[in-house]
């Protein structure tokens, strides 16, 4: 399992006990608006269904979901999900009380850091809901750049779907940074 470390966050892989944790966290209407998978509410069965999806594909090798811990305490999450053998596609969330301290940027260069250098990802995409310019800001820092493409894609906090911009991360422009360390 593989543990990655910035210079304040850990994000670790997600665990069972978990569970109760992102049930408080994720029972917010800006994380269910903002992300594809989250409904709202967010019920503490949600949230023990989320745990165990997500351990499963770090185990199978297809999501790697990780708990963003900030001296010990869950704060946020943040993940890379494989779309192909060199393409990946990260994405995150900020619990409410952690929001505008920089946490999204460098939990985001923390995964397409291990998207690019642990997993051998040639091509690293995210995206945004149109109405969230500011995962667009977040994503464009890490050093994605917009593609030009939206996509519609559904929103289960919405109950609908929502306009997606999509970016690509820049590998040339993608500076790494020297205090992430893989454990």
């Amino acid at each position: 399992m593989t543990t990655i470390k910035t210079g304040r966050l850990t994000l670790r892989p997600i665990e069972a006990s978990d569970a109760a944790r992102f049930a408080t966290l994720c029972n917010d209407i800006d994380i269910a608006r903002n992300t594809a998978r989250v409904p709202h509410p967010y019920t503490p069965k949600d949230a023990y269904l989320f745990v165990e999806l997500m351990m499963k594909a770090f185990r199978d090798g297809t999501e790697y979901a990780f708990a963003v811990c900030e001296e010990g305490e869950i704060i946020a999450c943040a993940g890379v999900m494989a779309l192909g053998e060199k393409t990946s596609e990260i994405g995150y969330w900020v619990g409410a009380g952690y929001r505008g301290r920089g946490v999204a940027t460098q939990a985001a260069r923390a995964v397409t850091q291990f998207a690019v250098d642990k997993l051998g990802a040639g091509e690293v995409l995210s995206g945004h809901f149109k109405d969230n310019p500011t995962s667009g800001r977040v994503l464009q820092k890490v050093g994605f750049r917009p593609t030009g493409e939206t996509e519609w894609i559904m929103s289960a906090g919405r109950g609908e779907k929502a306009e997606s911009l999509r970016l690509s991360l820049d590998l040339s422009a993608f500076e790494r940074d020297s205090d992430i360390r893989f454990a």
